[in-house]
């Protein structure tokens, strides 16, 4: 099953992003999934001033980046590893930091809130789902 097919059975996480599945950025990084391994998630935000694609799937995170016009910086932090994530509010802007047991921390800015409460619910639904599965 690929993930088109597997993101239309998931219903419970209102994913509506289909139009990122198409970018490049989507297709760079999906040749890095493992066997059983699917999009749950995306969203795009800044972090450290620059656009990335954070995408999370059933096993992992992925950032990616594009500093320039031809390539991409990919960056994968496995579920295990997340420590926290927290939410910052400013009306209808939100951000995500995420907090990763090796000391890694990096901050999603310039969401829409609706984006970033789903985003950060979908970690911790994946979060709890990994966790019961090791």
């Amino acid at each position: 099953m690929d993930n088109k097919e597997y993101l239309s059975k998931l219903e419970i996480y209102n994913f509506d992003k289909y139009e990122l599945i198409n970018k490049k950025e989507f297709q760079e990084v999906e040749k890095y999934f493992l066997s059983e391994e699917f999009v749950i998630d995306i969203i795009v935000g800044e972090i450290n001033a620059f656009a990335h694609m954070v995408l999370l799937t059933n096993k992992r995170v992925f950032t990616i980046s594009k500093f320039i016009q031809t390539a991409s910086q990919v960056k994968q932090y496995g579920l295990e590893q997340i420590e926290d994530v927290k939410l910052g509010v400013l009306g209808d802007i939100a951000d995500l930091t995420m907090i990763f047991k090796s000391g890694i921390i990096f901050k999603i800015d310039y969401l829409h809130t609706q984006d970033a409460q789903k985003f950060g619910y979908n970690i911790s639904k994946m979060y709890e789902e990994f966790i019961k599965s090791i």
